[in-house]
């Protein structure tokens, strides 16, 4: 039995509940039909030309991505731009798209969570707690069994995270137990992290001025990213949705896309074919 997208829809609202995401995100179906059969899906990060052609090379017609390809009101479609260009290719090529956006960095098992357990920050709980929902919240508040330096921590991060982007803010000698985290852009969270006693903050982006300001109320920062603290949530969403197939006894496969989105190149540029 093949499922519709309708079916698949559930499955998602289940691991990433639209009642998590903040206001305004824009998530759920963006592109296609609910009651088009699925054939097969990709799982990106990104949608980009590229995630659209390796789609239609893996027979696939549903993408599920993090990022939503249409966040502000189109003001024109404009083949020849972002996102336009995209939104032709995909509907020329009968590919649907879904979003997990902010609600899969909030979920039990999502983002922050998977981070959380790469970095082996334990005892979490919510950096910013939901207003209607406090068990949820963004970003994640831990500690480290044992205390380590940021240098210590900033090595293990690049390593675990595979990081080309790493920045950090600090003194590197500082022993380091408390840790605030938030996958992709942290820049909001800097008080919250200091008001629950956090020594650190590792996030994926938080920009020049914020870093200053990090730094002058005493919280170290760890910048691992904004591609990198979210790309480690498609192997375990690819896991998830292959055991709900199997379960199901659904037809298709489940593809993690091998496309490098990050539009920022590695500091190894000997690696891309420049």
């Amino acid at each position: 039995m093949q499922p519709k997208i309708s079916d698949v829809i559930n499955l998602m609202e289940k691991i990433a509940p639209p009642s998590l995401a903040l206001p305004e995100d824009k998530i759920g179906l963006q592109l296609g039909k609910e009651n088009t059969t699925v054939k097969s899906i990709l799982i990106s990060l990104d949608v980009t030309e590229e995630v659209i052609e390796e789609v239609v090379e893996k027979e696939a017609n549903l993408i599920i991505a993090h990022h939503p390809i249409i966040y502000r009101s189109l003001q024109e479609i404009n083949f020849s731009k972002y996102p336009s260009s995209i939104i032709r290719k995909a509907i020329l090529s009968d590919i649907s798209i879904y979003i997990a956006h902010t609600n899969l960095d909030i979920a039990p098992g999502g983002i922050n969570d998977i981070l959380s357990e790469i970095l082996e920050v334990e005892k979490i709980k919510p950096l910013l707690p939901l207003r209607d929902n406090p068990e949820f919240g963004i970003g994640k508040i831990g500690t480290l069994k044992e205390g380590k330096t940021l240098r210590e921590i900033a090595k293990v991060t690049e390593e675990k995270l595979k990081s080309s982007h790493i920045r950090v803010a600090g003194k590197l000698h500082r022993k380091i137990k408390r840790i605030a985290i938030c996958s992709g852009s942290g820049k909001d969270l800097i008080y919250p992290a200091c008001q629950k006693k956090a020594e650190l903050f590792i996030t994926g982006e938080l920009g020049y001025h914020a870093t200053l300001e990090a730094k002058s109320i005493g919280l170290c920062v760890i910048e691992a990213g904004h591609y990198e603290t979210e790309v480690v949530v498609l192997p375990f969403l690819r896991e998830k949705l292959e055991k709900e197939f199997k379960e199901k006894s659904w037809e298709g496969k489940i593809f993690q896309s091998k496309i490098y989105t990050n539009p920022y190149l590695p500091k190894n540029l000997s690696q891309v074919d420049l």
